[in-house]
């Protein structure tokens, strides 16, 4: 019986097959789905760039912020001299704040004496024993106020007892790194008092290279962001501030 050769499969003739191709466009939902992707990539690039711009200035605003406060603090001075007022206000925290408030009294640069935040334990007698040199002076020109518990009570209670003396002027005694946070709050609770700002510098701040030291730097960083929510209380909702406040800083301090 005869067999066909096998005829080896490169020989054998291979036809293309053209398939057609379709002229219908792409549905509407089709198109509108695309369409929707890009406008979504471009809304969220477009968002990221606008944060990152927005990221960008307000680390070189805070930065320049914190650069202003520590300039302002490590090259504070007490004046040579300075005008006298109705009364002086000494803010509790630092361990010279009082004895530069009896200098002053002594000069009679005021007429009274409030000493603001002084602890519910400690009588006017205490402080007294630490002054004997000025114990003429708590006889009949200071007076102790235990009610005010940080910075924005020390402003509420003093403008209380200016309101009630009738008194038009003020020297605020505090440290330099609160003077401040001090005077904002001062401020805001006397807008039509004259408030003399007499900071007592501290020794650790008013050093060459503080910075270098990491307590010192700690301690600074902190005041600045008290100072910094403190100035933030006139754009943010009390309540929001509050919360805020009392997850990142704290028990409040003077």
């Amino acid at each position: 019986m005869a067999t066909e050769a096998a005829i080896p499969l490169e020989e054998i003739p291979m036809t293309e097959i053209d398939y057609p191709k379709s002229n219908s466009k792409p549905s509407l939902g089709r198109r509108a789905v695309r369409g929707s992707g890009r406008l979504t990539s471009w809304i969220f690039r477009s968002s990221m760039k606008l944060l990152l711009i927005v990221a960008f200035v307000m680390v070189g605003w805070i930065g320049g912020g914190f650069l202003q406060f520590t300039s302002k603090i490590s090259n504070a001075v007490q004046p040579v001299s300075v005008e006298a007022a109705d009364a002086i206000v000494a803010l509790t925290g630092g361990s010279t704040r009082i004895a530069t408030a009896l200098d002053l009294l002594s000069q009679q640069k005021g007429k009274k004496l409030l000493i603001s935040g002084v602890n519910t334990g400690t009588k006017k007698a205490d402080i007294e024993a630490m002054h004997p040199d000025k114990a003429d002076l708590f006889s009949c020109c200071v007076v102790v106020e235990k009610i005010a518990t940080d910075t924005i009570g020390n402003a509420a209670e003093t403008a209380k007892w200016v309101r009630e003396n009738n008194y038009q002027s003020l020297i605020i005694v505090t440290s330099a790194y609160h003077m401040p946070r001090s005077m904002l709050e001062y401020r805001r609770q006397l807008a039509d008092i004259r408030l003399t700002p007499y900071p007592v510098p501290l020794d650790s701040i008013n050093q060459e290279e503080w910075w270098k030291n990491s307590d010192t730097l700690r301690f600074v960083v902190f005041e600045y962001l008290k100072y910094f929510f403190a100035w933030m209380r006139d754009f943010v909702p009390v309540q929001t501030f509050d919360a805020v406040r009392g997850s990142m800083l704290g028990p409040k301090k003077t």
